[in-house]
This record gives C-alpha cells, sequence and structure tokens, in this order.
C-alpha cells in the first residue's frame, strides 16, 4: 500500500508594515487550502491576523521593536529613510537566518522570501533550498527599455542605455555601502563567495520570481528575469474582516461615496498629506474617509464631508 505523501511546508519570510506581510498572509491561507503546511516568519504585531487564517507564527521581532523602528525620526525622510531600512534589515541577518533555520524541514520546507528578506536568500544558498522570491511592485526589476517610474516628474525611460545603467550602479552603490560589511562578513562565516551590487540580481531567487502585479499594470520587458511569473494583485480580505462600524456606516448612508485616504499602516510622518488630502477633498467638492492609526498627523477640525478612522 502506497503511504500517503506529507504536504508541503511553506516558509514565508516577509519583511516591513501592513502592505507587505498581508499578501504573504493571504497567499499563506490559500497554501492552507491547499493541504499545505504553513509557517510565516513576521512581527509579532500580525500574530493574530496571521494564526487566525490557520498559520504558525515565528515571530521575528516583537511589536516594541516594530513599534520603536516606525518611531525613527528619519524613517519617511526622502532620502535618510531609505538607509533606515537597510540598517534595520541587515541587524536583522543573524537573527532571521537562525529563525529560518529552525523552521527548515530539509526535503519538505518551501522557502517564499520578500525581497529585502536577505535571510532567505543566504539560506537558500547555503543550503540549496526550495525558494522563491516575491515581489510586490514591478519597481523591483530593471530594464535597458521601460524603466519603473517613481516621480512622474522623472521617467528616464527615454535617455540612453548607459545614463539609465549608471543611475543604477549609482544606487548600487549607496545600498551597498549599507549591506555589504554585514552581509558579505556572514557569507564569509557561512563559506559563501561575497556578493555585490544587491539588488541588481542577487536579491532574486534564481528558481522562481513571482510578481505579485498583473501584465496591463506593469508589461514585462524583454530583459525582465526569465524566472519570473506575473499573478495578478493578492486581493486578500482577512477571514475575520468586520463589518463597518455603525458611525462609518451612517456616514457612508449620509451622501456620495467618499474617497479614502490613507498613507500605510506605519506611517507617522504623514501630516503634510492629510492637509494636502484636506485641501484636495474641498476642492473637487468631495467627501472623503481617513485612514490612520496615528490620530495626531490628522487636522483637528475636519467638517462633516470627511470622517476620521484609526
Amino acid at each position: 500500500m502506497t503511504a500517503t505523501p506529507r504536504p508541503a511546508h511553506f516558509l514565508l519570510t516577509p519583511v516591513g508594515s501592513s502592505g507587505d506581510v498581508h499578501p504573504f498572509i493571504g497567499i499563506g491561507r490559500a497554501l492552507r487550502q491547499r493541504g499545505h503546511d504553513v509557517t510565516i516568519v513576521t512581527s509579532g504585531l500580525f500574530r493574530a491576523d496571521a494564526e487566525r487564517e490557520g498559520l504558525r507564527v515565528v515571530e521575528a521581532q516583537s511589536s516594541e521593536d516594530f513599534d520603536r523602528l516606525t518611531r525613527h525620526p528619519d524613517l519617511w525622510h526622502s532620502r535618510r529613510g531609505l538607509l533606515v531600512v537597510m540598517q534595520a534589515v541587515v541587524s536583522a541577518l543573524r537573527g532571521h537566518y537562525d529563525f529560518i533555520a529552525r523552521a527548515y524541514e530539509p526535503g519538505r520546507t518551501v522557502l517564499v522570501g520578500h525581497m529585502l528578506s536577505l535571510s532567505t536568500r543566504v539560506f537558500q544558498e547555503v543550503h540549496d533550498a526550495p525558494a522563491a522570491t516575491l515581489h510586490l511592485a514591478p519597481s523591483a526589476f530593471r530594464s535597458d527599455d521601460q524603466q519603473p517610474v517613481f516621480d512622474t516628474r522623472f521617467d528616464v525611460s527615454g535617455w540612453p542605455v548607459w545614463m539609465k545603467r549608471s543611475i543604477w550602479r549609482l544606487v548600487d552603490a549607496l545600498a551597498d555601502r549599507q549591506l555589504l560589511p554585514e552581509l558579505n562578513g556572514f557569507r564569509r562565516e557561512l563559506g559563501l563567495a561575497p556578493v555585490s551590487r544587491v539588488f541588481k540580481d542577487w536579491v532574486h531567487s534564481p528558481a522562481r520570481l513571482i510578481g505579485l502585479f498583473p501584465e496591463w499594470f506593469a508589461p514585462a520587458q524583454r530583459d525582465w528575469p526569465g524566472q519570473l511569473r506575473l499573478t495578478g494583485f493578492p486581493l486578500y480580505d482577512a477571514s475575520n474582516a468586520p463589518e463597518p462600524s455603525a458611525s462609518v456606516q451612517a456616514f457612508l448612508d449620509r451622501g456620495t461615496p467618499p474617497i479614502v485616504f490613507t498613507p500605510g499602516s506605519a506611517n507617522r510622518a504623514a501630516a503634510a498629506f492629510f492637509a494636502a488630502a484636506v485641501d484636495a477633498t474641498r476642492r473637487l467638492g468631495r467627501r472623503a474617509i481617513f485612514l490612520t492609526k496615528y490620530r495626531e498627523q490628522v487636522p483637528a477640525s475636519l467638517g462633516d464631508d470627511i470622517w476620521y478612522e484609526p
């Protein structure tokens, strides 16, 4: 009699705030529905959401440490913010690697990593582990043709190829300066060769890349990695997603559909964003709902046409 094979074990390693972690939870739920076992390595802030979907949680960061990082005064600075993120990523490198090592089951576990989960890529190399890298946005990919546009006033797609490549070399040099001392030091301890230009190729798993966006949103370029597959947006709603509160429902019922403004779940520096949103709402003659956990960045007086919800 043939033994029933054990289900696969998927080990998810997202990095970031709700917008980064929740797509992984949604994917984990889908994998669970297909009969697989799923473990997610994440902040304790997301434990309840992940466990509600049947995922095993390895807490790699306490809710308090996550909160402390969101309070860093430079996190949302246009230039220094990236340095804060890079420092946080490399400081967690060894610890996250150990969490992965303890949860990994050879011959059964498949790694599913975030672009910033450098520990996942290192572990993949050391153990020749099956692994995929998930990318939430097309900005993870470079091309000599159409470039990702980070600012609509500054699209370099029509520039000469040598100029585009020069820009990416500069970006890589800045990132490598933050990442390589710790990353290559750790790689040396594990018997791995050093890497450079981390975000050019190395962050992409050579086995499989998954872009969580559709082709119409960002047409695949001829020089994007061949192991990339696009899946469309992960339209995930939590199993326990609550109905609107009575107060929100009353606001919705009072008039025309509102515009929803939110700067992201971890953004504590969005006062200017909400001030501009008030102005835009009034100029358009529309209603709005403001979503943020941090009430202090929302104007004190909103009037009857704008609703604040934490």
